[in-house]
């Protein structure tokens, strides 16, 4: 029994470890809520955002946009460092880094370097974004910042 429970705690922490880099899939496709409001529609804030995970001619890619009919922005995948964290990871050409936080939330973050060159101690702008709207009032801005924090030091 001994020996049966500790190979179930290896077998299911190692899928664990895996699972959590994977690239989201259209699963994670929807609407995400915001803890803080953002730009939206003729620049009036959102609380909420679209995201759509797909696929470029081999590249996965994130899109996120405030609206159906909005020009969406375009982050790329980035497997080093997403397997390197163990989350997903994704960038954009204006320095933003989007990453995985738990379960269908992300984090995004504008930063002046780029990941791993130096550990980040502040941002030009962070947001939580999640699936869940209870999952915004359990998070906040201190602790998504050491979030945040810890990844660039990795």
């Amino acid at each position: 029994m001994k020996t049966f429970l500790i190979s179930f705690l290896l077998l299911t922490s190692t899928d664990l470890l895996f699972s959590q880099h994977e690239i989201p899939s259209n699963k994670n496709n929807g609407s995400y809520y915001l803890l803080e409001p953002e730009r939206g529609i003729n620049n009036k804030p959102t609380n909420t955002k679209l995201f759509e995970f797909g696929d470029n001619n081999g590249t996965s890619l994130l899109a996120i946009a405030a609206c159906e009919k909005c020009v969406p922005a375009v982050y790329t995948y980035q497997e080093i460092q997403s397997k390197r964290l163990g989350i997903p990871v994704f960038f954009n050409k204006m320095g933003l880094y989007i990453f995985g936080y738990k379960t269908n939330n992300f984090v995004i973050v504008l930063v002046s370097s780029e990941l791993g060159k130096k550990a980040w101690t502040d941002f030009s702008f962070i947001n939580f974004y999640s699936k869940s709207k209870s999952q915004i009032a359990t998070v906040t801005k201190a602790e998504i910042k050491q979030y945040v924090i810890e990844l660039s030091k990795k």
